[in-house]
């Protein structure tokens, strides 16, 4: 087998993420009002939520069958529909990652743009006729749990909003993420000197678009990946789709500085990192050898 180097020549890395694709991706999409009091609680104050008595969660969980950056892999997404002045968009708190490609889909979306991934053990979407499930399993927990029936939503309003979902519609949306740099205080602990707010630029274009009535969603409690802090107030609807999406472009919308940026981090440590990387003392310990 041919080695490779640690050296590539520049013209050689134009391809890299151009263009940063997920085509062809397959799976379910999900949308519910959660609770005022939990959204408001885990959205970073310089956003907004649109309607903050009616706050609306989305999750997505696909086979992301061809990405242009790695092999296929499962992805699932938490997000709130918020705004930072008049950019409407999505704030993710977290997404898992399954699959062959999974460390590439986690490594090109969490320096590349900000988003907020993770690994997980299992991510299982299943299509058989007019019935849909998926599910996300992460360190013994089954941190979301779907089932649908394709044919309508749960609310009529759905039916308005998604109109135009189908074959051929293009959607552009934001996706409003945070990039930021590390520090150190002289008592030693990490700081975070510099947040920037980005739109992460996301464009989808539908193959198919099935409307589809949520039939159960469950999300276990986790320490790690509290995907169940944004319970289920009201089903809305889901829809099954095979599409493709792609970024085009990551644009800062704002800058944030020293303290103000370092009080937005403890609404972003959740999404990327475990709580035992705050085990001081002893050790953690997943069983014994």
């Amino acid at each position: 087998m041919k080695n490779g180097s640690y050296f590539i020549p520049r013209e050689q890395i134009y391809s890299f993420m151009n263009p940063g694709a997920m085509n062809n991706e397959e799976g379910l999409y999900i949308t519910w009002e959660t609770d005022p009091a939990a959204a408001r609680r885990v959205l970073p104050p310089p956003l907004e939520l649109v309607d903050p008595a009616h706050p609306i969660a989305m999750v997505y969980v696909v086979n992301i069958r061809e990405p242009t950056f790695a092999p296929w892999y499962m992805e699932g997404g938490l997000s709130l529909l918020c705004r930072y002045g008049e950019t409407i968009g999505v704030y993710f708190l977290n997404l898992q990652l399954s699959g062959p490609g999974a460390h590439m889909g986690l490594c090109s979306g969490r320096e590349a743009a900000g988003l907020p991934k993770k690994m997980c053990e299992r991510i299982v979407v299943e299509r058989n006729g007019d019935w849909a499930s998926a599910i996300i399993e992460r360190k013994g927990r089954r941190i979301f749990s779907v089932e649908v029936e394709m044919g309508g939503y749960n609310d009529p309003l759905m039916e308005a909003q998604r109109k135009d979902y189908g074959p051929g519609y293009r959607e552009r949306g934001a996706c409003l993420l945070f990039r930021f740099n590390y520090g150190q205080a002289p008592e030693g602990h990490v700081t975070f000197p510099n947040m920037t707010l980005v739109n992460y630029d996301s464009v989808t274009d539908y193959q198919t678009w099935e409307p589809a009535y949520v039939k159960s969603l469950d999300m276990e409690p986790s320490l790690d990946d509290p995907w169940a802090e944004l319970a289920v107030v009201k089903l809305l609807g889901a829809g099954y789709s095979v599409n493709s999406n792609w970024v085009a472009g990551v644009f800062p919308l704002a800058q944030f500085e020293d303290k103000e940026a370092d009080n937005i981090f403890p609404y972003l440590f959740s999404g990327r990192w475990d709580r035992s990387t705050l085990v001081t003392g002893r050790y953690q310990r997943y069983g014994q050898f």
